[in-house]
């Protein structure tokens, strides 16, 4: 799970047989805008601190709407990484979020049939738009199943990594 997570959460999948990992959820900085003449600045990578393909099932809601469009694959890259094969990804992308800045919300797993979303304090980041194909596209190591727009404008995207990379 990426992003911050209250403990009923943990404890609700802990409930269903799940072994859970919590993991703050920090965007990567866009990449400098260069000048002509000026030699391409050092961006260090994107990288989750987790071994590769290490869990059957990762959650991302609403992070990938706090990375930059440049390094959108990067965010990608690394889900599929630390996904086994078969593993799953459920990921949240806004299609028209309400606001421009953000804090990265909460989310609370209550039950089979309800998720509560909070936004906790913390600090305001920008929220950037990615299309449905910019989406696809970062998840390149993984095959996307699903794509639903939800009446609150609210994209769920189920993928499955298969095959072995």
């Amino acid at each position: 799970m990426l992003g911050p997570l209250c403990g009923e959460s943990v404890v609700y999948l802990g409930g269903r047989g799940a072994r859970v990992h919590v993991d703050e959820f920090e965007p990567p900085p866009p990449v400098p805008p260069r000048k002509s003449g000026e030699p391409a600045p050092f961006i260090p990578p994107f990288r989750l601190e987790q071994p590769d393909r290490a869990f059957g099932l990762v959650l991302a809601w609403e992070v990938l709407d706090f990375v930059a469009p440049d390094r959108l694959g990067d965010c990608g890259a690394e889900l599929a990484r630390v996904l086994r094969i078969g593993g799953q990804l459920f990921l949240f992308a806004h299609q028209k979020p309400p606001s421009e800045t953000a804090v990265i919300p909460r989310y609370r797993l209550l039950s089979d049939d309800l998720i509560v979303r909070e936004e906790p304090e913390g600090p305001l980041r920008r929220r950037y738009v990615h299309g449905n194909r910019d989406l696809e596209r970062a998840l390149a190591g993984l095959s996307v199943q699903s794509v639903q727009l939800q009446r609150n404008q609210m994209r769920e995207i189920a993928a499955v990594k298969s095959g072995t990379g």
